[in-house]
This record gives C-alpha cells, sequence and structure tokens, in this order.
C-alpha cells in the first residue's frame, strides 16, 4: 500500500492495524551490561507478540543495535542497514519503542524520517504515539526529539560531574587497558608479567644509545608482542615512556569531551593534568629516577628531530638518491636500509615494504651500487657529447625565450591600464562639476576599478614568466659549470644527480627485471 493511501484511510478514522502493511521493527539498547540486554529481549518480545497479534501486517523482519549509543548513527550498522532496506521498498512501516531508541539527536531523528517517507515508509513511536505518516508527526517529534536530545546533555553533563569527584577522590578512571598493571576498584595492581616488559623498556632506552625502533625489535627478540601479535610500535612505547603511572604518580583530566553528541575529545596540555605522587593507588614499577632519564633521553631526541625537519634538505640531502626514489605502486619514497647484512651494500626499498615486507608492496628493492652503475654510465655518456648537447640546450632555451616573449602583450595591457586611469580622472572632474552624480560615480569606478585589477593580474603573471625564464638560462649555465667541473672531480656525482635528477619511479616488470622512470629537472622523461 502506498503512503499516500495510507495516510488517507488513518484520516478517515481507519486505525493502522486495520491497513494491509508490511511491518519490520527497530530496538537497540546503549550498553551491553546485563540489565540493558535483558531490556533488549524484552523490546523484541514485545514486538513479535505486538506484531503477531495484528493480522492484517505482514511481518518483515527486525533489525537490532546492541550496545551502541543513539548519539551517533554512523556507528549503528543495523540502523543504517534498515535505512537501505527501506529504500529498496521492503517494508511500508518501522515499530520502535520510544524516539530515545531511534535516535538522541534532533536532526537526525527529522532528517531520517523524513528519508523514510521520501521512499514511502512510515515509523510509528509507540510510547510517543508519534506515527510519521500523518501531518502533524513532525512538530510533535522535534518536540520530543529535542527532548530526548536534552537528556543526553544533562547526561554527560552528570557523567563529567561524576569523574571529576572521582580525579578529585584519586579513583583511577579508565579501563585496564595499560600495560604493567590491572584495575581494581579504582585502584591499580601491578601485573608482574607485564611490568618485567615495562622494566625492560625503561631501562634498556634510558642506559643505552638505542632508539625506539631498536628498543621495539629488542623486545620483539625476547617475545614481547603487541596485542596484535606484532612487534610493539613505537607510539605505544613513547605513551608508555611518558606515563607518569610508571614512577607512582596518579595522572587524570588528560582530556575534554567538547561536544557531548559527537564525543569528540580534545588532549589537554600537560599543565592542565591533575597529577602527583600516589603509591596507594597506583604502585610504582619503576624509580623516579629511570623515569626521568627516560624521558629526558626521549625529549632531546624529539627536539633534536624537530630541528632538523625544519630544514627538510637535511633528510633530502642526507644520501646522494634520499627524496629521490618513489614507489610506482604507492607514491612514497624508498628509504635506505644498510643494518646487519646491508651495512657495506646498502638497498633501497619502500616504505611500505619495510613496515609489512612483501605483503605490503611487491615492488622491488634497488641496490644502491647499481643505481650508482646506471647514472655514472649516463653521466659519462653526457660529458663526452657534452659540447653538442650544451649547445642543443642553450638553443632551445633561446627559442623558448624568443617564441614566449610577451614583451608586446605587456605594453598592451600598460597602455590599457593607462587609458583606465585617464576615464577614472575624467570622471572626478564630472563630478566635482557637478555633471555626475556620487552614486552614478562609484558604480562606474567599481566597474572600471574590476577591468583595472584584471589587466594587473595578467600583467603580473606575464611579468613573472619572463623572470622564470631567465631563471631557466641562468639554471641551464649552472649546470654546464658543474658538469664541466666533474670532468676532472668524481666526488661531484652527488652535485651532478641532484642538479640534473628530479626523482625516479620504480616498477616491477618480472621476477627478472625492474623499470625505473628517470625524471630531470625540465620534466621531460629520458
Amino acid at each position: 500500500m502506498d503512503l499516500y493511501t495510507v495516510r488517507n484511510n488513518i484520516m478517515k478514522g481507519v486505525p493502522l492495524q486495520e491497513l494491509n502493511l508490511r511491518v519490520c521493527f527497530y530496538a537497540r539498547v546503549s550498553t551491553d551490561k546485563d540489565e540493558q540486554l535483558h531490556s533488549l529481549s524484552n523490546q523484541i518480545s514485545f514486538f513479535n507478540d505486538y506484531i503477531s497479534k495484528v493480522p492484517n501486517w505482514e511481518f518483515i523482519g527486525s533489525y537490532i543495535d546492541e550496545g551502541i549509543s543513539g548519539t551517533q548513527v554512523k556507528k549503528r550498522e543495523e540502523f543504517l542497514r534498515m535505512i537501505e532496506d527501506a529504500k529498496k521498498h521492503k517494508f511500508d512501516l518501522i515499530l520502535t519503542k520510544e524516539i530515545s531508541r531511534f535516535s538522541r539527536s534532533t536532526l537526525d531523528s527529522i532528517m531520517y524520517t523524513q528519508e523514510l517517507l521520501a521512499n514511502g515508509v512510515g515509523v510509528y513511536f509507540l510510547n510517543d504515539n508519534i506515527n510519521t505518516i500523518l501531518p502533524d508527526s513532525e512538530l510533535r517529534l522535534t518536540m520530543m526529539s529535542s527532548i530526548a536530545q536534552d537528556e543526553v546533555r544533562r547526561l554527560s553533563e552528570r557523567v563529567s560531574f561524576g569523574m571529576k569527584r572521582s580525579i578529585d577522590n584519586g579513583v583511577v578512571l579508565g579501563c585496564s587497558n595499560i600495560y604493567g598493571y590491572v584495575k581494581d576498584k579504582g585502584k591499580l595492581v601491578i601485573d608482574e608479567a607485564q611490568a618485567k616488559m615495562i622494566k625492560i623498556i625503561f631501562d634498556h632506552y634510558a642506559n643505552t644509545n638505542d632508539g625506539l625502533s631498536k628498543v621495539s625489535r629488542y623486545l620483539y627478540t625476547l617475545g614481547y608482542k603487541s596485542k596484535t601479535g606484532k612487534r610493539i610500535d613505537t607510539t605505544i612505547l613513547t605513551r608508555i615512556i611518558e606515563n607518569p603511572k610508571y614512577k607512582g604518580y596518579y595522572c587524570g583530566h588528560k582530556s575534554k569531551v567538547l561536544d557531548y553528541r559527537t564525543k569528540q575529545k580534545k588532549r589537554l596540555n600537560e599543565s592542565d593534568w591533575i597529577i602527583y605522587k600516589d603509591f596507594n593507588n597506583v604502585p610504582p614499577i619503576i624509580s623516579e629516577e629511570l623515569w626521568e632519564r627516560a624521558n629526558n633521553k626521549l625529549k632531546q631526541r624529539q627536539d633534536s628531530f624537530t630541528n632538523r625537519a625544519v630544514n627538510k634538505t637535511v633528510f633530502q640531502n642526507r644520501y646522494t638518491y634520499s627524496g629521490k626514489i618513489y614507489c610506482g605502486c604507492h607514491n612514497l619514497t624508498y628509504h635506505r636500509s644498510s643494518s646487519g647484512k646491508r651495512k657495506n651494500n646498502p638497498v633501497w626499498e619502500c616504505q611500505v615494504y619495510r613496515q609489512e615486507s612483501l605483503k605490503g608492496c611487491s615492488n622491488p628493492r634497488v641496490f644502491e651500487f647499481k643505481l650508482d652503475e646506471i647514472f655514472k654510465n649516463m653521466f659519462n655518456k653526457l660529458l663526452k657529447n657534452r659540447n653538442n648537447i650544451f649547445n642543443m640546450v642553450i638553443n632551445e632555451c633561446k627559442n623558448y625565450l624568443e617564441t614566449n616573449n610577451r614583451e608586446a602583450d605587456i605594453k598592451s595591457l600598460e597602455s590599457k591600464i593607462l587609458i583606465l586611469n585617464s576615464k577614472k580622472d575624467k570622471l572626478l572632474e564630472l563630478v566635482i562639476e557637478e555633471y555626475l552624480s556620487k552614486n552614478d560615480y562609484k558604480k562606474q569606478i567599481d566597474l572600471i576599478n574590476e577591468d583595472l585589477n584584471i589587466y594587473q593580474n595578467k600583467m603580473d603573471e606575464l611579468k613573472s614568466n619572463k623572470k622564470d625564464k631567465n631563471y631557466i638560462e641562468n639554471k641551464t649555465k649552472e649546470i654546464k659549470n658543474v658538469l664541466e667541473k666533474c670532468l676532472d672531480d668524481n666526488e661531484c656525482y652527488k652535485d651532478v644527480f641532484n642538479e640534473l635528477i628530479e626523482k625516479i619511479i620504480v616498477y616491477k616488470q618480472d621476477d627478472k627485471k625492474i623499470k625505473l622512470d628517470i625524471f630531470i629537472k625540465t620534466g621531460e622523461r629520458c
């Protein structure tokens, strides 16, 4: 039955239960606690019983979300599946207990009920006695949804107040998802097995020259893995080292919820944290002295990295091929590996390959000595024919400059700008002599200024391009000087490479062949 017919029948006084409709129901609980799941089973039992007693209704099925909040629809898979099924016209009516079960957001309630109506599907909120098929339902739905949303706001405020009181009383908040401890009645209790790993992390990091990556590999050799069975990530190691709980300090109020609807959180500055020594609720795993040494080292390394990162050329120019080689699969730069067996025979490989091996990237690795051979042979050929090549390049540059000389265009624009400025002066004279009103003057001036801006921008662009041509000519001369200098100086190879080569893209052709796309700085492929 179509929505128009259903609405007309209801308006004539025909009860909803007497109409031939395909019906489903939606149920949700916000947590997976026993009492909530019991509530869910009650909802399901109620709907099954309710629908079975209406002979004119055809029961299509149910959509049930367990342990999901009603504030964010994107996390409710069954709800979204129901919306998609509605678009396929699988049912005519959705039953749900109340508006808060459907959504706690006013905007979502209105938006989704309108979308359902557009697809010929109504929603009947039993406890609220709201049927979206009826014309007056939207006003009532808006009011009831606002009440449901405000209840979420007040609940959020009560939770925040309770958390603040808990922090004031030294109760450890959060789940037990912290290495080295388990939580018991608001206190942390040391997990001896995991605490051993924490001691190794701090001791190895603070008392050796190893960085976090090496610490991660060292832990893996000892059998310590992440919860997914992989090496413990350096980000997790950083959080462990920075966490004051390991030296016996209570630490709370580290983040704040910005919006109760989206649950968006902001991590607060360390100065806003509540932190103090509390061996009773947070027993220490390591000494304060060891914690301080580890954190001092971490901060020094972070500061050092930040300072170097300001000048990216520090990384790009560390090795000849740094920042030049790209993976044809992931468009990421290759990194150099020279540890272990590769110490005297460095190899360049994709970043994804370094993390996940062949499972992440099947693109080939490239040995550095092979790259040296390729480019030194290429440069030697270039040097042997340098005079012919340089003359050809210089002639091409001259031709480019001549064919792209826009001096005439620049002069034409200058002339147009001069004429427009002259018009502005004449208009001003007409205003002064009262032949032209101020309003008309302003309109005319605005039009002239628009044209002036267009002409001025074009002229600036042409002049800028002219400077770029001069730069190309100067750059060509610089490259020529560098190459000539390298005739008898093999140490200049890196300079030559950086001057000529823009990037290298690596592709896999087959099991034995590698394809390199080499781009020189003119942008052409060779």
